[in-house]
């Protein structure tokens, strides 16, 4: 980018100071959100003696703990009910109360680890499932969409994680007593499924007669988006799921992709639930590979499978940077092309003429990206996290990801942490713009209050710029249903090429983002832009400014709209 202020040019020059490498990514320890808040159950014994006992439901409550700090959920926004306390008039009064305390958009997360359960349903003629209560009661997907009806009104996203299963599995080797479960493998695992008896039992067993609709289908019904909605299950219908002394292995798995062992595996940035799913689906195969008669259960993910519920701290150098200018005298015609390539001009229209041009260049600015320090636990997990049930799990590093797609990757996994609630709209004055010519320009309109923020892929591939809110104009506020015009005439974007397409991200957020996060340095009249290096950590800091640690405020909701733009010569 040049920024030519009347007969003053100037050259943007970027000075970068490596900062100290982080070797291999690790989790970060999100900050702790008043927005956000979890529901843990664990039942692991059962008032009726005949239900199976499952020993690894106390580890359970250690990991799922874990998994909400790494969520950024502080430990006294955590509810746990563990074995009596869960009662199915306790689980549904805790998500009651769940529901009446999620701010607007906030953040939820719902955990629950027991047996699952079917049973004959005669006023549907079929069989029904839901989760096993301590008191041998169900708890249905009807039940818990209708309590956390709320919650998916208000909340940005919601994370549910079911560690239990619905059938007997596919091999038909249950007990024929229906009121008895097995233990498997010597008692190395057991099945987290209990079947209620009756004399229809044994057509509940298997799922091909099941008339129960998942709880996504049920939240939906009521008025849920399954944009904000994800739901992790850890096993497909027809399959058992397992539990041993060192947890639910399913639980396991999760925990330990959400908390690092997952791959980013489109290079943008960021670990989203996908990711997850197919880190922890190798881990589960690889823990049973000592039982060759049990078949892998397949940990499974409706919903927005590309929501980042936990943040990322990729080993940066200077990825983040405030662009800073020196002066130079020469025509833009002799201009060198600066590195990396600006995809624009900036011309600012200054308030009073500027000084007289010095005889010789300006020394550049120094900006320094300081690489973000984890912040640690502000709570302790109640227990420590059990080790794996075989020996650690050696997953396989995923390949480098290409530039263009990882960039465009990074791009749609913001857009795609937006709140569909949240509309904008986006009304470019041309789409396709003639390099050294044609300005950009656009307006932005929003369903609702909020912060407007302009990221800008340029046509290069070589950085993302943060176009608005700059140094020269950090006024981004907008009102619900009125338009903004942007730029504002005090400074303007011209195309600069190279010929190409540019990628146009227009976020519009409830809350103020917090710039300190991408860069050590504010940006200012001298240093306007920043950019952040499309690079792994830059890729990484860009998600965590717009739906990780940079978020300000209570609301983590946002509207966006990605635009393509054509630079032509």
């Amino acid at each position: 980018m040049t920024l030519k202020p009347h007969r003053l040019f100037f050259e943007w020059r970027i000075a970068l100071i490596a900062a100290l490498a982080l070797g291999l990514a690790a989790p970060v320890q999100a900050q702790d959100k008043a927005s956000r808040s979890a529901l843990i159950v664990g039942v692991g014994t059962y008032s009726v003696p005949e239900i199976p006992a499952l020993p690894g439901v106390a580890v359970d409550m250690a990991s799922a703990r874990a998994i909400a700090s790494a969520m950024g959920i502080a430990d006294q926004r955590i509810t746990v009910l563990r074995d009596a306390q869960a009662t199915k008039q306790g689980v549904l009064d805790a998500l009651e109360q769940l529901a009446a305390s999620t701010t607007e958009g906030g953040r939820v997360f719902i955990y629950f680890s027991g047996h699952g359960t079917r049973w004959y349903e005669p006023t549907i003629a079929g069989c029904k499932e839901g989760l096993l209560s301590f008191d041998y009661k169900t708890i249905t997907n009807e039940e818990i969409a209708q309590r956390t009806r709320r919650i998916s009104e208000v909340a940005d996203k919601v994370v549910v994680l079911f560690d239990a299963c619905h059938s007997d599995g596919v091999s038909g080797s249950r007990a024929r007593n229906p009121a008895v479960t097995r233990s498997i493998a010597s008692g190395a695992v057991t099945a987290k499924f209990f079947l209620k008896g009756g004399a229809d039992a044994d057509a509940c067993a298997k799922p091909s007669n099941v008339k129960t609709r998942g709880l996504l289908a049920e939240s939906t019904r009521l008025g849920a988006l399954s944009e904000n909605f994800v739901q992790i299950t850890s096993s497909r219908a027809d399959e058992v799921s397992f539990d041993s002394d060192k947890g639910g292995l399913a639980t396991q798995a999760v925990r330990d992709c959400l908390l690092g062992k997952a791959v980013d595996r489109d290079g943008s940035g960021a670990v989203a639930i996908h990711d997850v799913e197919h880190c922890a689906q190798q881990i589960v195969e690889e823990k049973l590979k000592p039982f060759p008669d049990l078949k892998p259960h397949h940990i499974t993910v409706t919903g927005n499978r590309n929501i980042v519920p936990v943040a990322v701290l990729r080993p940066p150098a200077a990825a983040v940077v405030a662009v800073a200018p020196s002066a130079i005298t020469a025509a833009p015609a002799s201009l060198a092309a600066p590195t990396p390539a600006m995809p624009a001009v900036v011309q600012s229209v200054p308030a009073v003429p500027p000084a007289a041009p010095a005889a010789s260049p300006m020394a550049p600015a120094v900006v320094t990206a300081v690489a973000p320090t984890p912040t640690p636990a502000t709570q302790p997990v109640a227990a420590p996290v059990a080790p794996p049930v075989a020996s650690p799990v050696a997953l396989p590093v995923a390949p480098p990801a290409q530039p263009v797609l990882a960039s465009l990757a990074t791009l749609r996994v913001i857009e795609q942490q937006s709140n569909p609630r949240r509309k904008v709209e986006v009304v470019l004055s041309r789409n396709s713009l003639k390099i050294g010519k044609d300005p950009l320009a656009l307006t932005v309109k929003s369903s609702h209050d909020g912060y407007v923020h302009l990221l800008l892929l340029g046509s290069d591939r070589k950085s993302f710029y943060l176009l608005f809110p700059n140094g020269l104009d950090s006024d981004n506020r907008i009102r619900a249903n009125q338009r903004l015009s942007l730029p504002r005439p005090d400074w303007k974007l011209v195309a600069q090429g190279p010929a190409g397409t540019d990628q146009l991200l227009v976020l519009v957020s409830d809350t103020p983002r917090d710039l300190k996060v991408l860069t050590a340095s504010l940006p200012d009249a001298s240093a306007p832009f920043t950019y952040s290096l499309n690079d792994l950590p830059g890729r990484a800091a860009l998600i965590d400014f717009f739906a990780g640690r940079g978020v300000t405020g209570g609301s983590e909701s946002f509207g966006a709209k990605l635009l393509p733009i054509q630079e032509t010569p």
